[in-house]
């Protein structure tokens, strides 16, 4: 299968497919491109090679897997807000949030409209974050 669209240096588009093998939808590419550009792309840089457990999902795979009613995942809903489950090679869950935290909180393309959101998944191993409202949690 040929690539269909490189993200950023190191994300391609295909790493955030739905898991029931459904595309990305392409008005959320925006979004996901800057996602990957200033908040994955830094957070690899400092903690390795970065595994997307989640990127998009359909609204029916997200109901399957008991996920959020209003999820940052189903790119569906709100394509200019969208959302990754992701670990890193090095650093622990704790690290990765502090780091997604500080650059939403220190970047103007995030802080001055308020968004990024970061969740903090230690017994599951990987950090939430997407491009919606501001918020952090630990789940």
């Amino acid at each position: 299968m040929a690539t269909r669209h490189r993200l950023s240096p190191h994300f391609m588009i295909e790493e955030f497919d739905c898991r029931d093998g459904t595309h990305v939808p392409s008005a959320a590419i925006p979004a996901l491109k800057e996602l990957c550009v200033h908040i994955l792309e830094p957070l690899r840089a400092k903690y390795g090679p970065a595994t997307v457990n989640s990127g998009y999902r359909t609204t029916g795979y997200n109901r399957s897997i008991g996920g959020a009613a209003f999820s940052q995942h189903v790119y569906d809903d709100q394509p200019s807000s969208v959302a990754a489950d992701v670990r890193f090679a090095r650093g622990s869950v704790a690290q990765w949030a502090r780091s997604a935290r500080w650059r939403f909180n220190t970047k103007s393309v995030w802080r001055k409209r308020s968004r990024g959101g970061s969740g903090r998944y230690l017994s599951s191993g990987f950090v939430h974050v997407d491009s919606g409202p501001r918020r952090n949690w630990e789940g």
